[in-house]
């Protein structure tokens, strides 16, 4: 019995596990913003392969104006423009080594949001000292899902910094109630197992 619900309570661990690594994706935040406001996005790239991320492109929805991008040490960027002068794709380009396996970078970029609503795609390449690209270009239940930003009427920062706290704070908190129930499980199994003798 009791080795039964230890068994249980490892793959309930090992799905949440599992579950935050799946979330760790190139992502833009915050993720919504008012219509015709400017706002500063981070481009947020984690490392998900024993290799070093060398190269980011990033390409800029049609209805999306890139008003500016925040200078970075590990990385020089060039921009990709039309006949209008409007930026259409952003690469960025290590320096030296990049960032290595379970590292992050946030590249900030300064946005001016449509006037209209909607969810807008950016299509995102992530480029490995290894030769290896991986896509950043499906739908949101890809294995790869591209960053998307949604513009909507009353989003505020405040409510930014509400949903970025929840989601940072969700699978520790997890963990630890699993982690618990797993302790008083156990008592449970021993206490009774003692009795049985």
């Amino acid at each position: 019995m009791l080795k039964k619900i230890l068994s249980i309570i490892v793959v309930f661990i090992v799905g949440l596990s599992i579950n935050s690594v799946a979330q760790a994706h190139v992502t833009l935040n915050p993720n919504t913003s008012e219509p015709g406001s400017y706002e500063k996005y981070e481009v947020r790239v984690p490392v998900e392969k024993d290799a070093h991320t060398t190269k980011i492109e990033l390409e800029v929805p049609k209805e999306v104006e890139v008003v500016g991008i925040q200078p970075n040490h590990l990385f020089d960027y060039d921009l990709k423009k039309d006949s209008k002068g409007n930026i259409k794709k952003i690469t960025w380009k290590a320096k030296k080594d990049g960032i290595g396996p379970s590292e992050f970078i946030d590249l900030p970029i300064e946005v001016a949001n449509p006037k209209k609503e909607g969810e807008f795609k950016w299509n995102a390449f992530q480029t490995y000292d290894n030769g290896e690209v991986v896509k950043w270009t499906g739908n949101k239940n890809a294995e790869t899902p591209a960053p998307i930003t949604t513009v909507k009427k009353g989003i505020t920062q405040e409510a930014h910094g509400v949903k970025e706290e929840s989601k940072q704070d969700h699978a520790p908190l997890s963990l630890w109630i699993v982690s618990i129930i797993a302790i008083l499980l156990s008592l449970v199994a021993l206490f009774k197992k003692s009795r049985n003798k």
